[in-house]
């Protein structure tokens, strides 16, 4: 009969409490912790409050700086935890009774000093699909992982710097949409444009307009098919100085004569055709001409040699006329 009486009475609380739009206290326990609001106007559902502001209100600890105590870093999970939805995991135990959707706000304790929150995702099969953790007063990530544990999105937080991180291989990143399968390159921009306001910085090779780096026997780290337009390009490359050593042989004219007679263009040139099928390596070519230049300077004083001599011959004759 006393079994009956309380069930009736706890019903009846209930009842009560449900058409005065009732808060739930976790104070006490029992029908009795289930509590009118203060004031009664308020039709938001309250945890752990009897004001609560939004529809659905669950408090914390109360004090912000309080440090509390708990048996081991287990219990202090446990009784941090503000939202416990879905299945009970499978590892769940009569200690361990996490949901596979948990929200944790862990004060500052005798286990650890410092406070943090964390919300949580499980599946079906107890693996972790979506965490994110905040430290009072420090770092944060948040993660997202695959069905077998693997993370492939890590974004970290120090307080300083952010990392975005996509540690899987086989991880894509597109901008403007996603690209029909199979997508082609690991980071596709498909609409707009990118802009960069720093240095960018490549250890491979860069194509514009191509993918091929190979020309020959060589690989090229940046290779573009259409036009380059600059104020300015600097090469490094050896220099044509060697004409002017004591010991460069520089071929008589008629030599030089012979040569572009028989093959069409200078000696160490290339021919048009090479130029059209190979294309011009603009250091290279600028040493050539460089060359050139030098051997011509060195044929002009040669000549200017013979010319002052032969004026000196011809001053000669024109005195001994006299």
């Amino acid at each position: 009969m006393k079994k009956i009486t309380t069930t009736i009475y706890a019903a009846i609380l209930f009842l009560a409490a449900s058409e005065l739009q009732a808060q739930i206290s976790t104070g006490a326990g029992g029908a009795a912790s289930i509590l009118a609001n203060s004031p009664t106007s308020n039709t938001n559902v309250g945890i752990g409050t009897t004001n609560p502001k939004s529809k659905l209100e669950i408090a914390g600890f109360p004090a912000i700086s309080t440090t509390y105590t708990f048996l081991n870093d287990e219990d202090r999970y446990e009784k941090s935890r503000l939202l416990n939805v879905g299945t009970l995991r499978e590892n769940s135990t009569s200690t361990s009774t996490g949901r596979l959707l948990t929200f944790y706000d862990v004060p500052p304790s005798n286990i650890s000093p410092t406070a943090l929150t964390m919300f949580a995702i499980e599946d079906r099969q107890d693996a972790n699909r979506l965490r994110h953790t905040a430290t009072a007063n420090g770092p944060s990530y948040f993660k997202l992982s695959d069905k077998t544990q693997t993370v492939f999105i890590d974004i970290f937080d120090d307080g300083t710097n952010v990392f975005f991180d996509l540690p899987k291989s086989g991880s894509y990143l597109t901008v403007g949409g996603r690209a029909v399968w199979p997508v082609e390159h690991n980071f596709w921009v498909k609409t707009g444009t990118s802009k960069f306001d720093n240095d960018v910085f490549i250890n491979t090779n860069l194509g514009i307009g191509t993918s091929n780096f190979i020309d020959g026997g060589n690989t090229y780290k940046l290779s573009v098919k259409g036009k380059i337009r600059a104020e300015e390009i600097k090469v490094y490359n050896t220099w044509a100085d060697y004409v002017f050593a004591s010991d460069y042989k520089l071929d008589d004219l008629k030599e030089v004569e012979s040569y572009i007679v028989k093959n069409g263009h200078l000696k160490n040139v290339p021919s048009a055709k090479e130029i059209t099928e190979r294309g011009l390596e603009l250091g290279e070519m600028s040493k050539i001409q460089q060359e050139k230049i030098e051997e011509l300077t060195l044929y002009l004083i040669q000549q200017n040699k013979e010319i002052e001599k032969l004026k000196a011959q011809m001053k000669i004759l024109m005195q001994q006329k006299k």
